[in-house]
C-alpha cells in the first residue's frame, strides 16, 4: 500500500466552508449568551400553545430546528476550554460553558414547556422513527432534570445542586488540562531510556512554570524537566531500569493536582443527593436506568465475573513478572530490602522486558518503523478503502485551525459520487492547557433539515504524542498505534453518520456503545498485513533522518541500514503479544469501573459523607489488580491522589466506566462477525458503515446491534479470543 500523503491539490469545491476559530473571550460568553437566550425565547413561544393543540409540528419542529443549529456552536464553543492555546481562551471557554449548562437546565425544569411537550408525547402521532425517538428523548430530558420532583423547595435545591455539580466537574478538568507539574531528574536516573527521548530536553528544563513547581536555577543545568504527561510518563515507566526512579514518577504522577481532591469529594456527595432527590437509590441507578444495562446490580455482577474468570490467569501473568523481576534484579546486582514484590511501578517496565526477552519484541526499534505523519497516511487509506472514503489535505489560512501543528482533510464519499462528509482535523501533540490524553471530539455534528440541506460534521482529534526533535520525527510504539487508529475510528463514526436530528448522530450514542465500534478497528493492528503495510523506517523519509539514525548508532560496527518495511519474523514476533498479560490490563480497567460504581453506590448519603475516597481507590487496585503499592512499605493505603486524577467520571462516564470492558465483548463479535475471514472485506465494510455507524444514536443502540448481528450480541468470541471457560 502507498503510504505518501494525501495529494493536497483540491479538485472538488467545498459546499460547507470549514469553521474559523477566531473566536475572542467575550464572543464566546457573548455566543453562549445568544444561544441561551435563543431557546429562551422558542420556548416562550412554544409553551403559550394550548396543550389541546400542542403536535409535533407546532411545539417539537420548532424546538428541533433551533437544537440543529444550536448544537453546532455550542460545541465549538465548549471546544475551546480543551485545546486553544490561550488561556484567556480557554478560560472564557469555561465561563461559556457555564451559561449553556445552566441554561439548558434551567430550559429543562420549565413547567410550561413540559406541559406542551408532555401533551405531545401522550398523544402519540404517528411520527417518522427518528421524530418519534426524539419525542422520548426530549420527554426524558425533563425527568432527568428534575420535573417528576414533587416538592417545589426539593425542585429548587435540585436545580441548585446540578448547578453546583456541574461547575466543580468544569473546575476539575480544568485543573487537569491546565496542571503543568513534574519533577527533575539526572541522566543517571533515567537510564535505560532511548536516546531520542533526551533530544531537545535541556532547553524545555529552562522554560519557566507558573506555579512555581520547578527547581532553582543552579539545578536546572544538572538536571531535566519530566512533565507529567504520556510523552514523558510512559517512556519512564516502560525504560527507566532504576526503580526508585519509576517510583517516583509514579508517585508524583498520582499525587498531581491536589486541589482536586475535595472536588471529587464534593461532587461524589453532590450527585448522590440529586439522584436521591429524583427518588433513585444512588447516582449509578440515575444513569443507568437510561442505559443498556438498565441496573447497577448488573454492571456490579458484570464486574465481579470479569475478576472471577480471570483471577487465576491474573496471578498466573503476576508471577511471571516477579519472577522476571527477580532475575533481572539478581543479574544486574541491584537487589535491595523490601523489593521482593511486584509493585506499581514495575507493572509496566516488566511487562515490556518480558515482551523483550520472550518474544524479541524491541519496542524503541520497532518504534522506529511508525513516524507519525507517514504512519496517519497510512491509516486513512485503510478506512478510505474499506469504506469507500476520500481524504483531501487542506492547506490551512488565518485561522482556519487553533495551532500550527493541527492537519485538516476534507472528506469525500465515493461511493456517493464524491458527496462532501465534512472535516476531519488531527492535532497531534501535547501543549500547556491542551486536554493530556487522546480523544475525539465531535466538533460540529451533522444533520439533514426537513428541507433536505445537509449540513455535514467536522471531528477533531486530540492526541499527545512525543514531538518531533531536531534528529527524529514523532515515533509510535505498538500500543499508540492501536490508539491512534481507535480514535481515527471514532472520527469515521461521526463523518459517515446521517441523521435528521443533530442530538444523535455519529458518537453521540448510548456511553453503553460508543466505543464498541472503535475498539472493534484496534484489531486490525494485530493483523500483520497492517503492520506492513503501515510500518516504514524513518530513516528512508530524508537523507538528513538517514544521518540522524546513523548519528544515533555510531557506537555499533558494521552499521548496516535496516529494511524499509518490517520483517515478516518481527511482525510474527510482535502479533503473539496480543494477549500477554491479558488479564492483568483487564483486571486494571475492572479496578477503575469498581471504584466508580462504588463511589455511585453507597447505601445511604451518611455513607457517601464519611467515604474515604483515596482509602477505597488503594484498597480496590490492591485488591482487584494483586500489585503492590506504598501500603505493602507500611504506609498504609491513604497514600497519593489518584482518585482525584480520574478523569473519565468528571467526562461522562461517571458510573459507567465499565463500558471499556463491556464494550470488549461487543467489539470482538462484530469483529469477528465482520472482519474475522478479511479486514479489507469492502462488502461488509460497507454493510457496516451503512448499518452500525451510519444511524448515530438516531435509534435505540441495541436494535443497531441486533439488526446488524442478526442477534443479540455474546461474548462467546471474547471468551474464546481470551481463553475463558464457561
Amino acid at each position: 500500500m502507498d503510504s505518501k500523503p494525501r495529494n493536497t491539490q483540491l479538485s472538488h469545491s467545498l459546499p460547507q466552508p470549514p469553521l474559523i476559530f477566531d473566536a475572542t473571550p467575550g464572543s464566546l460568553v457573548a455566543d453562549a449568551r445568544r444561544l441561551v437566550a435563543d431557546a429562551a425565547s422558542i420556548v416562550n413561544t412554544i409553551s403559550k400553545i394550548d396543550p389541546e393543540e400542542a403536535g409535533f409540528d407546532n411545539v417539537i419542529r420548532p424546538f428541533l430546528t433551533h437544537e440543529n443549529l444550536a448544537l453546532r456552536e455550542s460545541l465549538v464553543i465548549r471546544f475551546y476550554r480543551s485545546t486553544s492555546p490561550r488561556k484567556d481562551l480557554r478560560d472564557a471557554s469555561d465561563e461559556a460553558s457555564k451559561v449553556l449548562t445552566d441554561g439548558e437546565i434551567d430550559l429543562f425544569m420549565r413547567e410550561d414547556f413540559y406541559r406542551v411537550v408532555d401533551a405531545v408525547y401522550r398523544k402519540s402521532e404517528a411520527l417518522d422513527p427518528e421524530y418519534q425517538y426524539f419525542l422520548l428523548k426530549l420527554h426524558q430530558d425533563f425527568e432527568r432534570n428534575g420535573l417528576g420532583i414533587v416538592s417545589k423547595s426539593d425542585r429548587q435545591r435540585f436545580r441548585e445542586v446540578r448547578k453546583r455539580t456541574a461547575d466543580l466537574e468544569r473546575e476539575c478538568l480544568k485543573n487537569l488540562n491546565g496542571q503543568t507539574e513534574g519533577l527533575w531528574f539526572t541522566r543517571k536516573e533515567l537510564k535505560g531510556l532511548p536516546d531520542h527521548f533526551f533530544d531537545d530536553r535541556q532547553s524545555q528544563s529552562t522554560a519557566s512554570v507558573a506555579d512555581g513547581s520547578r527547581e532553582d536555577d543552579t539545578e536546572a543545568g544538572e538536571k531535566l524537566w519530566v512533565r507529567y504527561k504520556d510523552p514523558d510518563i510512559i517512556p519512564i515507566m516502560k525504560f527507566a531500569t532504576n526503580s526508585a526512579s519509576r517510583r517516583r514518577m509514579f508517585m508524583g504522577n498520582e499525587s498531581r493536582c491536589s486541589q482536586n481532591r475535595s472536588l471529587y469529594s464534593e461532587i461524589f456527595a453532590l450527585r448522590d443527593e440529586a439522584a436521591r432527590l429524583l427518588g433513585y437509590p444512588n447516582h449509578a441507578a440515575y444513569r443507568t436506568h437510561y442505559k443498556m444495562v438498565q441496573t447497577p446490580a448488573a454492571v456490579q455482577k458484570s464486574l465481579l465475573d470479569v475478576r472471577e474468570q480471570l483471577h487465576e490467569q491474573r496471578d498466573r501473568e503476576l508471577a511471571a513478572l516477579l519472577e522476571l523481576k527477580k532475575l533481572d534484579l539478581k543479574e544486574s546486582g541491584n537487589v535491595v530490602a523490601n523489593d521482593e514484590k511486584l509493585y506499581l511501578w514495575d507493572r509496566v517496565f516488566y511487562d515490556r522486558l518480558l515482551k523483550e526477552k520472550h518474544y524479541s519484541f524491541d519496542q524503541p526499534a520497532l518504534a522506529e518503523y511508525f513516524p507519525f505523519d507517514r504512519t496517519l497516511s497510512g491509516m486513512i487509506r485503510i478506512y478510505e478503502d474499506i469504506f469507500h472514503l476520500r481524504f483531501i489535505t487542506l492547506g490551512t489560512g488565518p485561522n482556519m485551525v487553533l495551532h500550527d501543528s493541527v492537519t485538516m482533510f476534507s472528506v469525500w464519499d465515493t461511493n456517493d459520487n464524491d458527496s462532501f462528509l465534512g472535516y476531519f482535523y488531527v492535532d497531534p501533540y501535547p501543549r500547556d492547557g491542551k486536554y493530556t490524553h487522546a480523544g475525539h471530539y465531535r466538533l460540529q455534528p451533522g444533520f439533514t433539515a426537513p428541507t433536505g440541506q445537509r449540513y455535514c460534521p467536522s471531528s477533531w482529534l486530540n492526541i499527545n504524542f512525543p514531538y518531533p526533535t531536531s534528529t527524529m520525527p514523532s515515533l509510535l510504539k505498538h500500543e499508540e498505534l492501536r490508539r491512534l487508529f481507535h480514535e481515527i475510528g471514532h472520527a469515521i463514526h461521526n463523518l459517515v453518520s446521517k441523521t435528521k436530528c443533530a442530538r444523535f448522530h455519529g458518537t453521540s450514542v448510548d456511553r453503553d456503545f460508543v466505543e464498541a465500534p472503535a475498539m472493534l478497528f484496534e484489531k486490525f493492528l494485530w493483523k500483520p498485513r497492517h503492520v506492513k503495510e503501515l510500518s516504514y523506517h524513518y530513516s528512508y523519509l530524508s537523507p538528513e533522518y538517514l544521518e540522524s539514525w546513523k548519528a544515533s548508532k555510531s557506537s555499533q560496527e558494521g552499521l548496516i541500514q535496516p529494511p524499509a518495511q518490517l520483517s515478516d519474523q518481527l511482525i510474527k514476533q510482535l502479533v503473539k503479544t496480543e494477549h500477554v498479560n491479558g488479564a492483568i490490563n483487564n483486571v486494571w480497567k475492572a479496578w477503575h469501573a469498581s471504584f466508580d460504581m462504588a463511589v455511585h453506590t453507597p447505601r445511604s448519603h451518611d455513607d457517601i459523607l464519611k467515604m474515604d475516597f483515596q482509602v477505597l481507590f488503594n484498597k480496590l487496585r490492591a485488591e482487584i489488580t494483586g500489585l503492590a503499592g506504598p501500603e505493602a512499605l507500611g504506609q498504609g493505603f491513604d497514600w497519593g491522589n489518584g482518585f482525584a486524577v480520574f478523569r473519565a467520571i468528571m467526562s461522562g462516564y461517571d458510573a459507567g466506566y465499565y463500558v471499556y470492558l463491556l464494550s470488549q465483548i461487543y467489539s470482538t463479535d462484530l469483529f469477528q462477525s465482520t472482519f474475522g475471514a478479511d479486514t479489507m472485506d469492502v462488502e461488509k465494510g460497507m454493510r457496516y458503515r451503512y448499518q452500525l455507524l451510519q444511524p448515530g444514536g438516531s435509534q435505540p443502540e441495541m436494535l443497531t446491534l441486533m439488526n446488524y448481528l442478526g442477534r443479540e450480541p455474546n461474548a462467546a468470541a471474547f471468551r474464546k479470543e481470551h481463553g475463558i471457560s464457561g
